[in-house]
């Protein structure tokens, strides 16, 4: 896993549920989701790549064992940040863990691993890919379940070279101030199926003032569906199934690809 390229700039991190983490939750369809599959498969639950807890929080709250893990400082600061806020029943379910998602160990053994929010395209390699799913299948009770959300690829945005950039501004309630998210450009790698995109990040005050300019860039792998179920027979997984959402969609071009998969009971 690369060291992290994304989710090391502090004003990425402390504003991310208000700009970068609406991107891909603004429903919030993915919570109900996992926890629909979490408490039919049993308590205990692992999230990789947990980012600010927005899954593992609502899981714990739910009345599960949630652990999240995840390779950013920052973003995990964000999660603790919310933790004093939960009632005491609720942060004793809970627990976060500094990890990479492709060589972690913990001693407990879960009903359910879930990778959601497209955590799972920052893995650059199969090899990377390979490594995290062995880990989880380790990490999973036999019978257990497995669910990976990804984007589904449009190989019109996965055309060869650089592509043009976007922009996006949210009012943060809290400050006042004004979070600018500028992507400057898309690079595709077609043959690595990997794409680099810088980020911009700048905070304003009400006057319009900059306060603060940070940068880091985005990289991820896209990953086809075949490819994708191929590498989940390959870790040991059976029951492996597709939907183009989580309100169970068969599978559809350049939408989403949301798996559940699960461990042999044997």
């Amino acid at each position: 896993m690369p060291d992290l390229p994304f989710y090391s700039s502090k004003l990425n991190t402390e504003t991310y549920d208000l700009t970068v983490g609406r991107l891909g939750s603004a429903t919030n369809a993915d919570v109900a989701f996992c926890l629909d599959l979490a408490a039919s498969s049993g308590p205990r639950v692992l999230e990789l790549g947990c980012g600010t807890g927005r899954v593992t929080i609502a899981l714990a709250q739910a009345g599960l064992d949630a652990t999240g893990l995840d390779l950013s400082p920052g973003m995990l600061r964000e999660a603790l940040s919310k933790v004093s806020h939960l009632d005491p029943a609720t942060r004793a379910r809970l627990r976060f863990v500094e990890g990479d998602m492709m060589d972690f160990s913990l001693v407990s053994r879960f009903d359910t691993v879930l990778i959601p929010a497209r955590a799972f395209a920052f893995l650059l390699t199969p090899e990377a890919q390979r490594a995290c799913l062995a880990r989880a299948f380790e990490h999973l009770r036999p019978g257990g379940a497995l669910s990976i959300h990804l984007f589904d690829p449009r190989l019109d945005l996965c055309m060869p070279g650089l592509m043009g950039g976007r922009t996006a501004t949210e009012l943060d309630p809290t400050t006042g101030h004004t979070i600018r998210v500028d992507v400057l450009s898309r690079r595709n790698d077609t043959v690595a199926q990997v794409l680099r995109e810088p980020w911009r990040f700048t905070e304003l005050d009400e006057a319009g003032t900059v306060l603060r300019i940070e940068e880091e860039e985005l990289v991820l792998r896209w990953t086809y569906r075949y490819e994708m179920r191929h590498l989940l027979e390959l870790a040991g997984f059976d029951r492996i199934g597709e939907q183009s959402d989580f309100e169970g969609s068969p599978p559809a071009y350049g939408l989403e690809q949301v798996w559940v998969c699960r461990r042999p009971e044997a």
